[in-house]
C-alpha cells in the first residue's frame, strides 16, 4: 500500500473513497443520487470521489498525513458554495445529504460547523452577487491602490452590471458572473513606473490595448468597448 493511503487502509479495502461513502450512505439510508457502478465512466481514483446535486458536484478528497476529509460544494459554475473538513466520514456523508435535500448556507453551517461559507457565496444564494462583489472590493484595502478607478466604474449605470474581480492584480469586468468563460473588460495602471493612467482591453480584442491618463476618459470608453462584447449586459 502506498505510503499516503496508510491512514486510510479501510477505504482501500473498501475499493476506494466512492464505494466507502456509498457503503455509508447505504447503511444510514441516504440517497447520493449515484452508485458504485457510476465509478466505471466517471474515472475517479481511489482516494477522490464526486457526487450530484441540484446546485453543482459535491467533491471529496482525502487530506496527507492525517484522516482527514475535505469537501467542497461546487456550484459547477464561477464560484464554490462552500468547503472544509472533518476527521469523520459519515459526518461528511450526512453533511451531502442534508446540502441536497435543500439546506440554505446558514443552516449547513450551523447543523455542520466544518463547513465554511463566503460572503460572495451568501450573495450567490440570496441573488445579488455583482452588488456584493462590488461592495468587497471597494472595501478591500488590498486593493487600495484601485479604488479610485473602482468608485469610478461603480458609478456608471451599465458598468456596474459588470462582475468585477482580480486575477494576476488586473481588474477584470465580467459580462457574466454566472459563466466559468465570460467576456471580459480588462483595466490595469499604466505599467511604466511614475506614469498616471491606465490601460484598457477586451477578451473580444485583446491586441487593442488603449491607454488613458484621466478616469473621466477611460469610463466612458470603458462604456463603449462593454457594449461591443458579445455578453453585454447592458
Amino acid at each position: 500500500m502506498e505510503s499516503r493511503a496508510h491512514p486510510y487502509a479501510d477505504i482501500v479495502e473498501r475499493g476506494g473513497l466512492r464505494v466507502a461513502v456509498l457503503d455509508l450512505a447505504r447503511e444510514n439510508g441516504i440517497d447520493l443520487g449515484a452508485t458504485v457502478a457510476a465509478d466505471a465512466t466517471a474515472g475517479e481514483p481511489w482516494n477522490a470521489a464526486q457526487f450530484p446535486s441540484p446546485r453543482g458536484a459535491m467533491r471529496i478528497l482525502l487530506g496527507h498525513g492525517v484522516r482527514r476529509f475535505s469537501f467542497t460544494l461546487d456550484s459547477n459554475h464561477a464560484h464554490v458554495w462552500a468547503s472544509g473538513s472533518t476527521g469523520d466520514l459519515a459526518e461528511g456523508v450526512a453533511m451531502m445529504a442534508y446540502w441536497r435535500e435543500g439546506a440554505k448556507l446558514a443552516e449547513l453551517a450551523e447543523r455542520f460547523p466544518f463547513m465554511e461559507f463566503r460572503r460572495l457565496s451568501q450573495a450567490y444564494e440570496d441573488g445579488n452577487p455583482v452588488e456584493t462583489q462590488w461592495d468587497i472590493l471597494t472595501g478591500d484595502d488590498t486593493f487600495l491602490a484601485y479604488r479610485p478607478l473602482l468608485l469610478a466604474l461603480r458609478a456608471d449605470p451599465e458598468l456596474r452590471l459588470t462582475f468585477p474581480y482580480f486575477s494576476m492584480w488586473i481588474l477584470r469586468l465580467a459580462t457574466d458572473c454566472h459563466a466559468a468563460h465570460p467576456d471580459l473588460l480588462f483595466l490595469k495602471p499604466h505599467p511604466e513606473g511614475g506614469q498616471e493612467g491606465y490601460l484598457l482591453w477586451s477578451s473580444e480584442a485583446p491586441e487593442d490595448i488603449r491607454e488613458f491618463r484621466r478616469l473621466d476618459d477611460l469610463v466612458p470608453a470603458a462604456r463603449t468597448l462593454l457594449g461591443e462584447l458579445p455578453g453585454s449586459p447592458s
